[in-house]
């Protein structure tokens, strides 16, 4: 029988998308499923592999009972998933530990520190950035030593549900280049292991995965799982990548110079290079390796929970507009654009900073957000302008960083993708700030298109990834810069960098009053 079909699978923070297309890269079907996270306390977020894994299969059985598609037609099958957090296993690949998801678990910052203490600079010029992984390795070990013992590897989420639905040995547990970056034990220049910073840190390299690249056959499909999902056993699992790296290979992000904007829950900009860096200068930056080849990378910067910032002021200040939506089945994202969209560049001297949860890109957990400059004369329309002018400001700061380490590149264009690329305005402040023109994608599936691409690579349906993205991504509308608007707002990037300076002692005041409990003595 023919394999007509890919598969890509996407483990997000909230859900689970499965996706299944044709050859030709036309989405045929795609299902979800909500991927619960529990946060027993402030500071404390956890999800469970086994509500992942269960999501996978439920999804991948979907798509195939949606689309008709025959148990032996599949011809490959690779996931993306969450790229910052760690899940341990044991010998028998059984979940030692839950999924610890990014910056939303806090517990591990007090070992980055220590890690910071132990290697100093050598921790970002050899890693890349702050890790997420390591500092949770040397948090089980100090608190949780019995479970520590227990460790024999210790996975991203996306490896963890792939090496169950292949039921491989603990000993093949394997990581595509991706992710190194957010390890913080890598040689990520070279793609490859540190150990230098292994010892130093006291991380055993023995529990971590091997290296392997994103269109590796990582195994096949066991029965057990096959029967589950509705396809045949012996369906090959592919590596795959970051979620992120998934997302830039499906827009198209493979020549020097483009762009990409994620305007979602975790606003990122990101772009493609073909050669190496480590913001050791600034911390802004995250060097991403991309699945192109050695030289292929993916520099990217990112807020977070920016996009959780945009529906909170809609939430707040758009009561009138969400009961306007609800009565005309108008976007109250849409209406509150409206408004914003007749104020000039800068809002009138309003600015805003995005940062609710502390800022991640350079990494300064104490800032909170605050609009700045607000007067009298200032409406509702200016306090949402002002919000999506700051993650704007924040991206032109981020791409200033990437010219200073890559003068003769050529930004060509910005491709954005999201929910965020919806907005015309939005989009429009954007190109006018960076002065880099916006285009939007004719699709929203990249990052399970990327999937599939690296699925179909791995089986050698596509032999050359960077053609196969690009006739699969295909853009729609083009919203160029204004010169007068990118020189107007060229002085309020600079004055938005420059805030965080004087507020850093404020922010650190603030957090220490809010850790501090209040005592009613009388």
């Amino acid at each position: 029988m023919a394999q007509d079909y890919l598969i890509g699978v996407d483990l997000g923070t909230s859900v689970v998308k499965t996706t299944l297309f044709d050859t030709a890269g036309h989405s045929l079907a795609d299902a979800t499923r909500e991927a619960p996270l529990h946060q027993p306390a402030p500071g404390q977020a956890e999800q469970r592999g086994e509500d992942f894994y269960a999501a996978a299969l439920a999804t991948i059985g979907e798509v195939v009972a949606k689309s008709g598609a025959a148990p032996a037609s599949v011809a490959a099958i690779a996931f993306d998933g969450q790229m910052a957090g760690a899940i341990a296993i044991d010998r028998a690949w059984n979940a030692l530990t839950p999924w610890y998801p990014s910056a939303l678990d806090n517990r591990y910052q007090p070992y980055v520190a220590a890690m910071q203490a132990r290697v100093g600079d050598r921790l970002v010029a050899l890693n890349g950035a702050l890790p997420f992984l390591a500092p949770r390795m040397l948090w089980w070990r100090e608190q949780q030593p019995d479970l520590y013992r227990r460790i024999h590897k210790v996975l991203i989420l996306a490896n963890y549900v792939a090496g169950r639905m292949a039921e491989i040995s603990a000993d093949d547990a394997f990581i595509d280049p991706s992710y190194l970056t957010w390890i913080g034990v890598s040689d990520t220049a070279r793609r490859a292991w540190s150990a230098e910073l292994a010892e130093a840190c006291e991380i055993p390299l023995e529990k971590l995965p091997a290296i392997v690249p994103a269109t590796t056959v990582v195994g096949k499909l066991a029965p057990a799982a096959a029967a589950a999902c509705g396809l045949a056993a012996g369906v090959p699992l592919v590596a795959g990548a970051g979620d992120q790296v998934a997302g830039f290979l499906g827009a198209g992000l493979v020549e020097a110079g483009q762009l990409v904007d994620v305007a979602g829950t975790f606003p990122v900009l990101a772009t493609s290079l073909d050669s190496y860096f480590a913001d050791t200068r600034h911390g802004m930056l995250q060097p991403l390796a991309g699945p192109l080849g050695p030289d292929h990378w993916y520099p990217m910067m990112y807020i977070s929970g920016g996009g959780l910032t945009h529906r909170w002021v809609r939430d707040q200040l758009g009561a009138e507009e969400l009961r306007q939506a609800a009565a005309t089945g108008a976007s109250a994202y849409a209406l509150l654009d409206a408004q914003a969209a007749h104020l000039p560049p800068g809002a009138e001297g309003l600015m805003f900073i995005p940062h609710l949860v502390g800022r991640a890109c350079p990494s300064d957990p104490d800032v909170r957000g605050a609009w700045l400059g607000f007067t009298w004369t200032h409406t509702k329309a200016h306090l949402y302008r002002a919000v999506l002018e700051s993650i704007a400001y924040d991206y032109a700061a981020a791409l200033a960083v990437v010219r200073e380490y890559s003068p003769s590149v050529h930004f060509s264009e910005v491709r954005v993708i999201g929910g965020g690329a919806n907005s015309d305005l939005w989009n429009q402040i954007k190109a006018d700030v960076l002065g880099v023109p916006y285009v939007r994608l004719q699709r929203s599936d990249v990052a399970a298109l990327g999937c599939a691409i690296l699925a179909g690579a791995a089986v050698g349906i596509y032999p050359d990834l960077a053609a196969t993205a690009r006739r699969f991504s295909q853009t729609v509308g083009r919203i160029e810069p204004r010169p007068a608007y990118h020189r107007h707002y060229e002085a309020y990037v600079q004055a938005y960098i420059q805030a965080f300076d004087p507020l850093r002692s404020v922010y650190q005041t603030l957090s220490a009053l809010q850790a501090t409990p209040f005592v009613d003595e009388e």
